[in-house]
């Protein structure tokens, strides 16, 4: 999931460092979502070649059965920056899909209490926490380019080799589970290339598109945003007068920010488009919309503002409790530019001219433009699909602004063709993450489609 805000760190956790083995969680009564909780922390290879005897750390947080236990399922959140910590307020609705399994979480490495790209400067003790402060970051680049062959390390395929040896070595008997969502379902998928793990069922949670797939890819992030914008002004447009739609009203807005300066002036700071964009992820900012832009013609501003509000107080307080919470941006950076964006050419300037005239953006493609960070080569995974899968369960909006419904659906129709135990459901209006923002939707979905698995 995309964060708005650097999220923020209210308390330190003491931590200890163990080798597989489990401990407590030392402040399970201030988080009540992890209250019984245990973690670890075991050595990985940072490469998986005979004779490189390199390691990292790997941290798992597992919470156990809450009816009598009958196997593991494994969650594997999104990112690539982001660490276990964005699924843990999920615990409990997954505790009532899977009563009887144990949960798993790991942090992949590059995150969380996993070892870091910038071991210093991504610390928990560092300046910013496991942020990067602005002090940190030439030191952080320093780090990297004097240990490129460790930071060549952190790729997608070492993460799914990490994740094949963890499940095999802690889920015990029984059934095996496995959820992802977004950058997860790709790891996930890498892991099943990898073809070492046996699985029961796999569900994956808002499917990027195929690595291949160049109108769908992460430098494309802006057109599939404006796709999704202006489909949902559509759902408006289609019901009220052809002359007067939110669309072409939006259209006058975002022309006027350039060309009326008293206007503008009372506008954030940040570009209106971007704003617009950001509001597709969440469902209550999502409805505003059409009052935002209907106060915004005739000069009002509240709506705009309060609106910007609540998207800020929920990515402040989504999982604020964890110190591990923060993104990896070195991690992030290093993934995206060696496999997830196919225009690596592409500059700032660019990226700036092709969402010119667009009404709905994200502030993912000039991020990611010009890329600084030391790169890895692709390996023979990259772009393709696993030869066999568990059964399977796709679960997609309609209306997700960053990995596109119909991407979902290309990605789909080749998985299934060379598996047929994949399925595919479409959730209307649902946004991205369907776990977190269309709970209803996703608990009746996995509870139809466990039914079958076990049937």
């Amino acid at each position: 999931m995309k964060k708005l805000i650097r999220l923020a760190v209210l308390f330190i956790i003491p931590f200890s460092i163990c080798n597989a083995q489990t401990q407590s969680y030392l402040d399970a009564d201030t988080i009540p979502e992890v209250d019984g909780s245990t973690y670890m922390i075991t050595k990985a290879p940072l490469n998986y070649q005979e004779g490189d005897g390199n390691t990292i750390d790997l941290f798992i947080r597992k919470f156990s059965a809450v009816k009598e236990r009958k196997g593991s399922i494994w969650l594997i959140p999104g990112g690539p920056g982001e660490s276990g910590t964005s699924l843990y307020p999920l615990i409990n609705q997954f505790s009532e899909l899977f009563p009887n399994l144990d949960i798993y979480v790991p942090d992949h490495r590059g995150t969380g209490y996993s070892s870091k790209i910038c071991p210093k400067e991504e610390s928990i003790t560092s300046s910013d926490g496991m942020a990067l402060a602005n002090d940190e970051w030439g030191t952080c680049f320093n780090y990297m380019y004097n240990n490129l062959d460790y930071v060549k390390a952190y790729t997608i395929t070492n993460a799914a080799k990490d994740l094949s040896y963890l499940i095999n070595e802690y889920s015990g008997t029984g059934e095996r589970y496995i959820y992802g969502v977004s950058y997860g379902t790709q790891l996930v998928l890498r892991l099943l290339q990898l073809g070492t793990v046996d699985l029961d069922a796999a569900v994956l949670d808002s499917l990027v598109p195929l690595q291949e797939d160049t109108t769908y890819d992460l430098s494309h992030r802006s057109l599939v945003t404006n796709n999704v914008g202006i489909s949902f002004l559509e759902q408006f447009d289609n019901a009220g007068s052809k002359s007067n739609t939110l669309t072409n009203q939006l259209k006058k807005i975002i022309k006027r920010t350039k060309t009326d300066s008293a206007f503008a002036a009372q506008l954030p700071k940040q570009d209106l488009a971007i704003l617009f964009g950001m509001m597709l992820d969440l469902p209550s900012a999502r409805k505003s919309i059409p009052k935002i832009i209907k106060d915004l013609k005739d000069n009002h501003f509240d709506s705009l503002y309060h609106t910007i509000s609540q998207i800020n107080s929920f990515y402040t307080d989504y999982a604020a409790a964890y110190p591990s919470t923060a993104n990896s941006i070195p991690l992030t950076q290093v993934i995206t530019a060696s496999e997830n964006n196919l225009r690596p050419e592409m500059t700032k300037t660019q990226v700036t001219e092709e969402s010119e005239n667009l009404l709905f953006k994200s502030p993912l493609p000039n991020l990611i433009a010009e890329n600084s960070m030391p790169t890895y080569s692709r390996d023979t995974y990259f772009g393709k699909i696993p030869h066999q899968m568990p059964t399977t369960l796709i679960i997609n909006g309609t209306l997700d602004p960053k990995t596109h419904i119909e991407g979902a659906k290309r990605h789909y129709e080749l998985l299934s063709d060379s598996n047929r135990s994949v399925s595919f459901i479409q959730i209307k209006n649902a946004p991205h993450f369907i776990a977190l923002f269309a709970p209803k939707a996703f608990k009746k979905s996995v509870n139809e489609f466990i039914k079958k698995v076990r049937n």
